[in-house]
């Protein structure tokens, strides 16, 4: 299987893993992040996915390979919701009160059944999500890419845990640092692409107070480093598969992103 057909295959496998265990509503919350998990996950595992043809509610005339049958999917499914539940509360509390009680109220059944699955996690992941919006309040600080980067961390811990118990404590360190890593470069991505727009509308950003330009190079040197971090530890990964597909997220689709943003243009989804 080519490896974006691969990756789209994740990324339906989970979509349909999310609805079967939570309903259509909550299909809303699958994104490329949970995807990589997933894929990673499934990579580091003694036992593949199983691939099937099937269709897509969107596409209900069309069959397509998806990804299932592994418990990797099940628990980013899971995590899914989880984490996009306990953020719209969190917004519905704070400055983004409409769209998080509607989201948070869309999910409320959904986001409580997972909650019950992973308690300990659910709390560590919505005090992170509190400090988080306690530093946005304040003076602009890349501090908040660390609190986010501890948040993924805390998931890809868990996720050793349910999906990788026989991995070596030393690689267990090591992917969990690399969900740090990646929760750092995702946050500061996604900060410096909303850059403008929040200038615009005097809402808080981690680069607030500089120019363009210098925003943009103090973020390109933030998500370079962060790079070489994942590079270094995704290379001495022991994987059963797919190997390829997560090298080139990693070693090219993550700076191609990187230079898109900087270019000032959208991204493409899949």
């Amino acid at each position: 299987m080519k490896e974006f057909t691969r990756f789209r295959a994740a990324y339906c496998g989970l979509c349909k893993q999310i609805s079967k265990r939570y309903g259509q509503i909550p299909r809303m919350s699958v994104s490329y992040d949970l995807t990589f998990l997933a894929l990673l996950l499934i990579a580091l595992s003694p036992d593949d996915a199983q691939i099937e043809l099937e269709s897509c509610i969107l596409n209900p005339l069309k069959k397509k390979p998806i990804l299932k049958g592994h418990k990797a999917l099940e628990f980013c499914a899971d995590m899914s919701v989880l984490l996009t539940w306990l953020k719209a509360k969190d917004d519905a509390s704070d400055e983004k009160k409409v769209r998080g009680t509607i989201l948070s109220a869309a999910l409320s059944r959904s986001g409580r059944k997972a909650e019950k699955l992973y308690p300990e996690l659910s709390d560590r992941i919505a005090l992170g999500l509190k400090e988080l919006s306690l530093t946005e309040k304040g003076d602009p600080s890349i501090v908040s890419a660390d609190i986010f980067g501890s948040i993924l961390a805390d998931i890809f811990d868990s996720a050793i845990v349910e999906v990788l118990s026989d991995l070596t404590s030393e690689f267990a360190a090591a992917l969990t640092d690399s969900g740090k890593s990646l929760g750092r470069w995702a946050f500061l991505i996604d900060a410096i692409d909303d850059f403008e727009l929040d200038t615009h509308n005097n809402e808080w950003n981690p680069f607030m107070g500089l120019d363009l330009e210098k925003a943009r190079k103090e973020a390109n040197h933030l998500l370079i480093e962060e790079e070489i971090k994942l590079d270094r530890t995704f290379a001495l990964l022991p994987y059963e598969r797919d190997g390829s597909i997560i090298y080139n997220v990693i070693v090219l689709g993550l700076p191609s992103v990187r230079q898109t943003v900087m270019q000032g243009e959208k991204l493409k989804r899949l």
